[in-house]
């Protein structure tokens, strides 16, 4: 296989990664109302439908809406040095509550 043709490729794979990332404007909006919180109690007869982890609350928020969930209970943070800036991870459980929490 040529230079050129795995090349091609890894720019195809690059672009059809950064396609299926992308939200509509409405997913958006509704991953913004994902709550995070780090009181248990807003989880209380929640159903857990998973973990993310993330160093955006942004891109967390939108994480647990992928999950389904609409609450986000932080359970650890982690803060790592990288050579220009120093960036905090956070872990959350993420849930789905039926109802106005």
């Amino acid at each position: 296989m040529s230079l050129s043709r795995v090349a091609s490729a890894c720019l195809i794979g690059l672009v059809l990664v950064g396609c299926a990332k992308t939200m509509s404007d409405e997913d958006k909006v509704n991953a913004a109302r994902v709550r995070i919180t780090n009181n248990p109690e807003f989880t209380r007869g929640c159903t857990f439908v998973g973990m993310a982890t993330d160093d955006d609350m942004q891109d967390l928020q939108r994480k647990a809406f992928r999950f389904g969930g609409n609450i986000a209970l932080v359970t650890f943070q982690a803060q790592r040095a990288s050579p220009y800036s120093l960036q905090t991870y956070t872990t959350a459980e993420v849930y789905r509550c039926e109802g106005t929490r």
